[in-house]
């Protein structure tokens, strides 16, 4: 089974406003028009059989509305992720709710949504996540498209893992685009999970094979960043890297987050 668990979708309305931002002022491309038929287009052209979706939000006052709009966007091939904020208290019993609504876990986005992953205020979250085992999938590392300071830096992340150490953790774009040296010496090995995300065919070769070789295989995920890079291109690259056996090409490609979040 081939999974992509790190792909975005957006209401078609909203869709050609946030990718026409997204080119002109990161400079990031996008391969399908970033809505769900898109998204299914592209699952269908890769071959890929489900796909995870995220759509953080800045606003406390919106997180119900984006989370009911997820789960019209769900279909047997499209699982969710739910979005939180900072600024309003998540209690177990709300993460239960959402888990039962048929969510898979938690987006963050600690640069757009405004606080450092270690921020205390962020604990009564991590705990309750933590408590029912729900995966929390972080944006790690550079934000093209901000300005500095980066909030979700390897050394926040290990902090966050050492206070919590049985939340299941996912680090975006291999532990943290553009923060490499750092995701080697602090997250590399740890139970942390990360993913592939945008920066699977931007990362040297040589440096990739280290990082999959260090981190092991059965704790890295595929995701493609979708409509951001070509989904087919960016499975098609990964299952013929040289240096994975057939075995971990297949558990990096969609065994690892079945197990996770399946």
């Amino acid at each position: 089974m081939l999974i992509d668990m790190h792909t975005h979708v957006f209401p078609r309305r909203k869709a050609p406003e946030i990718l026409g931002d997204m080119a002109s002022r990161k400079s990031i491309p996008h391969y399908s028009d970033g809505t769900v038929d898109g998204l299914l287009a592209g699952m269908k052209k890769s071959g890929t059989d489900i796909s995870l979706i995220s759509r953080i939000t800045t606003k406390k006052e919106n997180v119900t509305a984006v989370n009911e709009w997820l789960l019209r966007c769900m279909r047997p091939s499209i699982q969710s992720l739910a979005t939180v904020h900072p600024d309003q208290p998540v209690a177990t019993s709300d993460l239960a709710a959402l888990k039962n609504q048929g969510f898979k876990g938690v987006k963050l986005h600690p640069d757009y949504q405004g606080f450092f992953v270690d921020d205390r205020r962020m604990y009564p979250f991590y705990e309750a996540a933590q408590t029912t085992r729900m995966p929390v999938l972080f944006h790690a590392g550079l934000d093209r498209g901000l300005p500095p300071p980066v909030h979700a830096l390897p050394s926040g992340l290990i902090k966050v893992h050492r206070d919590f150490p049985r939340l299941k953790m996912i680090a975006a774009h291999m532990g943290g685009e553009d923060n490499y040296q750092e995701t080697e010496d602090l997250l590399l090995g740890e139970n942390i999970f990360i993913d592939t995300s945008f920066v699977l065919r931007i990362m040297p070769v040589g440096l990739l094979k280290r990082f999959f070789r260090k981190h092991g295989v059965e704790r890295i995920l595929f995701g493609s960043d979708s409509p951001f890079t070509d989904q087919a291109r960016e499975l098609s690259y990964l299952l013929n890297l040289s240096f994975l056996t057939t075995a971990e090409k297949e558990k990096v490609a969609g065994g690892n987050a079945a197990s996770l979040f399946f």
